[in-house]
């Protein structure tokens, strides 16, 4: 196998030129026709639904919430009657 200088390919690299390619026209062209794809519809369909979950979960856990110190408040209050009347 041939040895090759390093020097020798950093040359021949500056020394070529970017292919002339144009193809600005035709994407742009092509992006302008475009229709929006289903696939895109049914993402935001998805999007509203895990938007409108995570709402009702975080109504349902506020609720939870709620009603455990309701019953925290019930059983507390139990507790120190039988603890006054212990006494």
């Amino acid at each position: 196998m041939k040895k090759i200088n390093i020097n020798t390919l950093f040359e021949a690299a500056r020394q070529e030129t970017a292919p002339a390619v144009d193809v600005a026209d035709s994407v742009l062209a092509t992006l302008a026709v475009c229709r929006p794809s289903v696939s895109a519809a049914l993402n935001r369909s998805l999007v509203w639904l895990s938007m409108a979950s995570s709402a009702l979960a975080a109504g349902v856990v506020l609720a939870a919430f709620i009603s455990w110190r309701q019953d925290v408040d019930s059983v507390n209050e139990i507790i120190s009657m039988v603890a006054w009347v212990a006494q």
